[in-house]
């Protein structure tokens, strides 16, 4: 079978027209296989990312890898009422996709983590679960799962993880119909919103409120992979709707950082008393 799937629709076939018949709904575990398709079509050109996330489209084991890890995630998580509804539990996975009613295609979807780390996991090793990885795969990973557990500590967050755009489709609405749901979502639960951003998704998340609040900085070549650059992308956080509806400002990162440390001793030293 192959990685990218040959019947897509051509970029002329695309309009502004097409997202009045967008819909967005939960996905299962039959869509994975399209998920996975989608997300790899979308870091195409992203040569540094496709390699430290395992996103090479040229690479079957790449592929079959992502589609065996979104068919886990959402296999693990049942499907709680709609995906607009409040989450009733803080350790989650969230799939959602936008389908091009006229054709029933997928077009785009989202991967979102409703969290509240414990204190046994963030007491854990950053990389865990990709200890048969290649060195250089398990720092990338570690690195983003040590400034996220850094930035939140203990408390409850909505952590976007991945939102990707079939390319022939982007710029038709489908990303903002689920960066919409996604964040009403967190809004009704008073939830802060954290996620690294490309570049190029960076405007989008900005026009949505987002602030900038670190970079994840990662050159390949330290490991000798010299020959497909360097990987930045930006950290941005929303902050959280409180129960009066204002918004909360957005803590700085030495701020997060200390009153998440503040947390995390006060809960160690409840532990062991």
């Amino acid at each position: 079978m192959p990685l990218l799937d040959p019947g897509s629709p051509s970029g002329s076939s695309t309009s502004s027209k097409r997202s009045a018949y967008f819909v967005i709904e939960r996905a299962d575990s039959e869509d994975a296989r399209r998920l996975v398709d989608i997300e790899f079509q979308a870091f195409e050109n992203e040569r540094a990312n496709q390699q430290l996330s395992f996103r090479d489209y040229t690479k079957p084991k790449h592929f079959e890898r992502s589609v065996e890890l979104y068919t886990t995630a959402i296999n693990s998580y049942p499907n709680i009422g709609s995906p607009l509804k409040r989450p009733q539990a803080y350790s989650r996975v969230s799939f959602l996709k936008v389908t091009d009613t006229e054709t029933s295609y997928v077009v785009s979807f989202a991967k979102t983590e409703f969290k509240q780390y414990t204190l046994q996991e963030l007491q854990s090793p950053a990389d865990a679960g990709h200890e048969h990885e290649p060195r250089m795969n398990r720092d990338w990973f570690a690195l983003n799962e040590r400034l996220r557990r850094e930035y939140a500590g203990l408390a409850k967050h909505c952590y976007l993880g991945m939102l990707a755009t079939q390319p022939c489709f982007q710029h038709n609405g489908a990303g903002t119909m689920l960066l919409d749901a996604i964040l009403a979502e967190a809004d009704e639960s008073g939830l802060e919103v954290y996620l690294e951003g490309t570049d190029t998704a960076k405007p989008l998340y900005e026009k949505h409120g987002f602030v900038a609040v670190n970079e994840v900085r990662f050159d390949p070549a330290e490991y000798g992979v010299c020959d497909i650059g360097r990987e930045r992308q930006t950290v941005l956080v929303r902050g959280a709707l409180g129960r009066d509806g204002v918004r909360r400002g957005v803590r700085s990162w030495e701020v997060a950082v200390a009153q998440a440390d503040v947390g995390v001793q006060k809960a160690r030293l409840l532990a062991s008393s």
